[in-house]
């Protein structure tokens, strides 16, 4: 345990309490002016973390967050122009229709990735702003006169509850396991699934949330300026700043938002006053600086003296100390797991092509195989990555064909990957948590997390990155990730590859161990066949996507097929 923890989180809580003071004291000490300066940087910290949320946390690089701080600003212009409802009411309806339009385009934009979603999101905003262009009932491009009403104050107190509800919802994502399972997503969004996180509901919940804030923040915005019309409520400029904000103060974590904002929003003012024509490309400048100088941000920087570091996700209090988890329920009487007559077509290449293959409870069965001859294929099959073109997967009776990657992973059919997927950032407490939370344990997560840790021995490596294991201790982390799920069956692919001799037996010796945590059968992929044929009770070869021999692994290592397709000669 850190025991220095405590001291380290002292700064952040003065600076939190001092921050809170300033904003409360705020109206108090300062001229119309500086309220007002007050109010818009507290509005950009909320866009900032709004922002933060959806491509710090989850990874989805958005260009488009601008779109909701329209919708909120106009939801607020119409309602208060058109209808009696008190302007206070009308921004909050601006939040839920905010977190409704991330509802519905959550689903659709969220399916892209990459450089995709990022030009997604910006069309989207250019779509809106020709839209309210043209429509007549919010103004087209004249925009909407809101009733004048002088209340500074107020709003900046609004403001401000906005800004502190941001900063919470931050908080709840860096100190949760929702939030771990949105890092999770930014790290190996595939790998996660395997682990049973439920991608795409993790993924709209946080777009939601990061669509919601925004247009708070447009609905306080509209009525504190009584006008808005197309260009200011969709303007992508706006988007620009947001990204330079948190990528300044660090992305991704809790602090950096509020950092980057408060600082350049501050600077950006004089940079106004003094040079208003290269306001946009001094913050382009800042942006270059940024990544080349110290791509973690002002974050970053604190992180190096153990400032404002994020707290380990439901960390251990004191010595790790875990119980072996109750005997779960006897898997149903037939075969663990049953391929039948699976067949997988990509363009061009039949990866798979009628494989059938059965594994019975107790059995370990090890798939061998040249390169590309349909191993990795089978597994992603089994896994749900892959859906076959053909054919069926039933594991314990009932057909999963068609049943997502993650609920697979829950319902206990466990893999690991050939080059371990560890989410590098995360801590080795949080990798196998990550595994705990969603497997058949999760109503004693934490206690089950530390069992594996001390059964594999990485107990004393717990608060440490996986990206700072060495490979034989990563190989032992994902195979303690695996466990975290308490798996009926596991799938290990390729866990030898690469490895020294000693690094093997440690290996083989998990394997050995499995049925002590629950596991009813086993499938091995390897190409080191020497290392698993003591451990396989049945063989299976596949050569260009069909089983070509099957059976006790000394006969099908004797096989006349199998030698010529892929051994060269008996071993």
């Amino acid at each position: 345990m850190d025991t220095k923890a405590p001291a380290r989180r002292l700064p952040a809580l003065l600076g939190g309490a001092v921050i809170l003071a300033l904003m409360a004291a705020m109206p108090l000490l300062g001229t119309g002016y500086i309220l007002q300066l007050a109010t818009d940087t507290l509005t950009a910290i909320v866009l900032a973390y709004g922002w933060n949320l959806i491509s710090g946390f989850t990874g989805y690089l958005s260009f488009g967050q601008v779109s909701f701080y329209g919708i909120g600003a106009y939801t607020t212009a119409l309602l208060v122009i058109h209808t009696a409802v008190p302007w206070y009411l009308a921004v909050l309806v601006s939040g839920v229709v905010g977190a409704l339009a991330g509802l519905i385009l959550g689903p659709i934009m969220l399916r892209l990735r990459g450089i995709l979603f990022a030009l997604g999101m910006l069309g989207l905003a250019r779509i809106l702003s020709v839209v309210f262009n043209i429509w007549g009932f919010a103004g087209a491009s004249l925009g909407l006169s809101l009733p004048s009403a002088l209340m500074p104050v107020p709003i900046y107190y609004a403001t401000c509850l906005l800004a502190l509800a941001a900063f919470g919802i931050t908080a709840f994502f860096t100190h949760s396991g929702f939030g771990l399972d949105a890092m999770s997503l930014n790290e190996d969004e595939e790998a996660a699934a395997a682990l049973g996180v439920p991608a795409t509901r993790v993924k709209v919940i946080a777009f939601m949330l990061s669509a919601a804030l925004p247009a708070i923040a447009g609905g306080l915005v509209a009525w504190n300026r009584s006008y808005m019309d197309p260009s200011s409520a969709f303007n992508p400029s706006l988007d620009l700043q947001v990204v330079v904000f948190v990528l300044f103060g660090g992305i991704g974590t809790l602090w950096g938002p509020f950092l980057g904002t408060l600082i350049l929003m501050l600077a950006g003012e004089q940079f106004g006053v003094s040079f208003p024509n290269l306001q946009l490309a001094l913050y382009g400048v800042v942006v270059v600086a940024t990544v080349l100088a110290f791509p973690g941000g002002l974050n970053g920087i604190a992180n190096r003296f153990g400032w404002l570091r994020r707290p380990v996700v439901r960390a251990p209090r004191g010595e790790i100390r875990g119980a072996p988890p109750p005997a779960g329920a006897a898997p149903p009487p037939g075969a663990l797991l049953e391929l039948r007559d699976i067949t997988v077509r990509f363009t061009g290449l039949t990866a798979l092509s009628g494989v059938s293959l059965t594994l019975s409870p107790g059995e370990t069965l090890c798939v061998i195989g040249a390169n590309g001859a349909g191993k990795t294929t089978l597994f992603n099959t089994i896994t749900g990555f892959v859906t076959p073109t053909a054919g069926q997967v039933v594991y314990l009776g009932q057909t999963i064909t068609a049943l997502p990657t993650f609920r697979r992973a829950r319902q206990g059919l466990a893999r690991s990957f050939q080059i371990p997927r560890l989410m590098p950032s995360l801590t080795v407490w949080e990798n196998v948590l990550l595994a705990s939370r969603h497997g058949r344990q999760a109503d004693r997560a934490e206690a089950h997390t530390a069992w594996v840790l001390e059964a594999l021995g990485l107990a004393p490596m717990w608060s440490l990155p996986a990206s700072r294991l060495s490979p034989g201790h990563q190989r032992q982390l994902e195979f303690a990730r695996v466990l975290g799920l308490q798996p009926t069956v596991v799938l290990l692919d390729e866990v030898m590859a690469g490895m020294t001799a000693e690094e093997r037996e440690t290996v083989r010796a998990v394997v050995r161990r499995l049925p002590e945590f629950g596991v009813a059968g086993t499938i091995l992929v390897e190409h080191v066949i020497a290392a698993v044929v003591d451990l396989c009770d049945r063989m299976v070869v596949l050569d260009f996507g069909r089983i070509i021999a099957e059976g006790p692994p000394r006969e099908v290592l004797a096989n006349p097929d199998v030698v010529k397709a892929y051994l060269g000669e008996a071993l």
